[in-house]
């Protein structure tokens, strides 16, 4: 996942927002089950989340973390988290939550696939929730960030707001979460002004956040006057380099009170929430779930006074566009396609 930056980092002081989307080699080979496990109803749920980063990052794994522990408050579940797990490491703590007999597992990052799909088989009663996995099993679902459909609201007031022309995203690497953020920027960017300059860069790795402040300022320096920022270092560059910068998954207004204009929201709490109760009613299937903007995950932070720099007329348009959105009136495409 959408890091954000990811799933994410998005301009924070931890993991990217894509940390949960870290090796797009993950489970590709493995193909979804038609069938789920034969899960009966629990009355102690217990749920346990595993995170690729720190809970503090005020993005992708604080995400997760706070979405865990809200669902399990709500559902009355006991709730374990372990935090900053590497690659290597994700097999072992997944299996550890499962003999220590939490039954509902959310490996919270895309590079956990196949990790969780070797662990699920030997825990065929406990049911596991891969992030953004490309493969399922008869116990292991999945679920994603699309949070493309706040970066379409995101590219609409980007291109509202900018006098040069020209706007700018950054993010940490080519995988598919991140593809589509691009995409659907560009695409919200363009319907507000179908001449605007979109300028991305891919820095080639989800956590560097010198060479993510590097390649924010040199959009800027392109002329770049509203950035999105998708990975750690963006929002460091548009407060030197005096532009205006859209956060990513948690209100990241705090790191940059007179550059960020607002910030792409992204709520687990949902989705964590729905799984939960089916796993306690016993209705649980290893379905893909995928909780946006009508569900009321994805939004859009407050402004924070910053309201005055975008046109009254843009922002009116990118209200209505997250009501048609909402209500099914207007689908955001959803493009993974490379760029170059």
């Amino acid at each position: 996942m959408k890091r954000r930056s990811v799933l994410a980092a998005a301009g924070i002081a931890a993991l990217s927002i894509t940390t949960a989307c870290t090796n797009e080699a993950a489970s590709t080979a493995n193909t979804p089950s038609a069938s789920s496990a034969a899960v009966e109803a629990v009355d102690d749920l217990k749920i346990a989340i595993v995170l690729p980063g720190p809970i503090t990052d005020h993005d992708f794994n604080q995400v997760g973390y706070d979405g865990a522990k809200a669902a399990a408050a709500e559902v009355g579940a006991e709730f374990a988290y372990a935090e900053n797990v590497s690659d290597a490491n994700a097999q072992r703590t997944i299996r550890n939550f499962a003999q220590q007999g939490y039954n509902l597992v959310f490996a919270h990052s895309f590079s956990f696939g196949d990790a969780t799909l070797a662990v699920a088989k030997e825990f065929p009663k406990t049911v596991f929730m891969a992030g953004t996995a490309t493969g399922t099993a008869a116990n292991v679902g999945t679920y994603d960030n699309p949070d493309y459909q706040g970066a379409y609201l995101a590219g609409m007031l980007a291109a509202g707001t900018t006098t040069s022309g020209t706007i700018g995203w950054v993010s940490g690497m080519q995988v598919p979460n991140l593809l589509a953020n691009l995409h659907a920027y560009e695409a919200g960017a363009k319907e507000i002004n179908p001449n605007v300059k979109v300028l991305h860069s891919f820095i080639g790795s989800f956590y560097d956040p010198p060479k993510g402040k590097e390649a924010a300022l040199a959009q800027i320096q392109q002329g770049a006057q509203v950035l999105s920022a998708q990975t750690v270092g963006t929002i460091d560059a548009a407060i030197a380099g005096k532009a205006l910068v859209i956060g990513a998954l948690t209100d990241q207004n705090f790191l940059g009170p007179q550059n960020v204009l607002t910030s792409v929201t992204w709520d687990l709490t949902p989705l964590i929430r729905d799984v939960a109760k089916a796993v306690q009613g016993g209705t649980w299937t290893n379905k893909a779930y995928s909780y946006g903007i009508p569900q009321g995950s994805i939004g859009l932070a407050p402004y924070h006074g910053l309201d005055s720099r975008v046109p009254a007329e843009v922002r009116a348009k990118v209200d209505q566009k997250m009501a048609d959105i909402k209500s099914g009136a207007f689908t955001v495409p959803h493009d993974t396609s490379t760029v170059s």
